[in-house]
């Protein structure tokens, strides 16, 4: 279950998905995607960085997808050589293990 977003947190999150679109965006304009155009995680790594985003902020990388924690809110989306998405949502009460709190557990015992 996600946490729910009151307004204002929505408008966080919308500012910080911009300020990570940006970065990402630049990933897109020097090409150089991967197979099935997925770009390499240290890519995507690097562009979250020089936001300051790393480790510590629940980052998630993985098959052209991403997560971050901004701390009040998550943005998560995906990044490869013909899109390039981002959601704004509430943390998961119960994420899946080994990725921060933003990657919705896929269940199963």
């Amino acid at each position: 279950m996600q946490g729910s977003l009151s307004e204002g947190k929505r408008a966080q999150g919308e500012a910080s998905a911009g300020l990570i679109r940006r970065e990402l965006e630049k990933v897109r304009e020097e090409g150089g995607s991967g197979a099935y155009g997925v770009f390499s995680e240290q890519r995507i790594a690097a562009a979250l960085k020089r936001l300051g985003c790393g480790k510590e902020h629940g980052v998630y990388i993985g098959n052209g997808f991403y997560s971050v924690h901004t701390g009040v809110v998550c943005v998560s989306g995906h990044v490869t050589k013909d899109e390039l998405t981002s959601e704004v949502h509430g943390a998961y009460a119960e994420p899946q293990p080994g990725t921060g709190p933003c990657v919705e557990n896929r269940g199963g015992h």
